[in-house]
């Protein structure tokens, strides 16, 4: 072989080798797929230099959407956060793998309480890691609820469920969380029925309280914050974390207002943001890393800090802000999850009866 041709081949060989080197850098990338401002300010900029892959954050509209991504292969995701019973179906039709716990370095540290309510979902539980959690409640700004009424019962759905006590405080507005599923279950808990139930005579009841209080109900949100930092709610049946972010924003604002969230005594659904894998990711391995990267205590308790929900990581807890950690109704003691409902993967044909309850109620005159 002349020189002319080995430099040919050399130079080649160089080429490809510098392609290749190119494209396994461009490929070294996670896809991940969550809901908006779901992490830490740093949270992706600290993994991206600590592993040197790049994150490409798409945010999840809903988790209707995220399913029906998921449903039909081919999603591009390589981690993705279901909530637990939307990963209990995918699991269940085959689009999540099931995890290596050889593979994950804090399994062992997630939430007592997180461990016993993972085994409502026998298919799920194979294939996640619990990220962030909490339950569905009432946050209410304290001086508007007392001014109205000093004995308020504010540890009890009463306070909302009661006509004739809701009517009390329509003026100064109440809200409720725009989720058919967790609502009825939480009435129907409160009523004494299967949460989950799709009964004709379950729902009726159902619908008899719900129709009752329809003339005080001011809006259906999921996110009310800033209605309730402007003043234009007092109370409001959401998540927990609305309470932690309502007080921060008020604070920010430098209004002196203060904002309390309560785990009703009657009990209420609890629900699990998880972290999965879709069965066609390209790089679980950099799933894996990830969920492992996130789960160590100082960054999960970053996680809770910055969105206001406790994080499944219990080691995390000494570094959780103390108004968050000491609060029984955020970071509930065990003996709490005794009376907290899970989610439940119902038929559809279920799920449409009960959807026909919230559409007359929702439809309904309102305030």
């Amino acid at each position: 072989m002349n020189i002319s041709h080995k430099h040919l081949l050399l130079t080649l060989g160089l080429a490809l080798g510098a392609s290749l080197t190119t494209a396994q850098a461009e490929d070294k990338t996670l896809r991940l797929y969550n809901w908006a401002d779901y992490f830490a300010e740093d949270t992706l900029s600290r993994f991206t230099a600590e592993t040197g892959i790049k994150v490409i954050y798409d945010v999840m509209d809903g988790s209707e959407v995220l399913e029906a991504k998921l449903m039909t292969g081919g999603s591009g995701y390589d981690l993705i956060f279901p909530g637990d019973t939307v990963a209990e179906r995918l699991m269940r039709a085959g689009s999540l793998q099931a995890l290596d716990p050889a593979k994950l370095e804090a399994l062992a540290d997630v939430e007592p309480g997180l461990q016993k309510l993972r085994t409502h979902y026998p298919h799920a539980s194979k294939a996640t890691v619990p990220y962030t959690w909490g339950t569905i409640g009432l946050t209410y700004n304290d001086e508007q609820i007392r001014q109205r009424m000093a004995d308020a019962p504010v540890e009890s759905l009463d306070l909302l469920f009661k006509p004739e006590l809701a009517a009390r405080f329509a003026d100064c507005g109440i809200s409720m969380i725009d989720s058919p599923d967790e609502v009825l279950a939480v009435v129907l808990n409160y009523l004494g029925r299967d949460p989950r139930s799709a009964k004709r005579e379950d729902l009726a009841a159902a619908s008899e309280l719900l129709l009752k209080i329809r003339p005080y109900i001011r809006k259906f949100q999921s996110q009310p914050v800033t209605d309730l930092v402007n003043g234009n709610l007092c109370l409001s049946l959401g998540y927990s974390g609305d309470m932690t972010q309502a007080q921060r924003t008020a604070d920010s604002a430098s209004k002196k207002v203060s904002f309390q969230y309560r785990i009703p005594k009657e009990g209420t659904t609890v629900w699990m943001d998880n972290m999965a894998i879709p069965v066609d990711a390209k790089h679980p391995e950099y799933a894996y890393t990830f969920i492992n990267f996130v789960m160590r205590p100082e960054n999960m308790a970053a996680i809770s800090n910055f969105t206001g929900y406790p994080t499944s990581n219990a080691k995390a807890r000494p570094d959780v802000d103390p108004q968050m950690r000491n609060n029984p109704d955020i970071y509930p003691p065990e003996a709490t999850f005794e009376r907290l409902v899970t989610g439940k993967d119902i038929p559809q044909s279920d799920m449409r009866a009960r959807m026909r309850v919230w559409t007359k109620f929702k439809t309904a005159p309102g305030s």
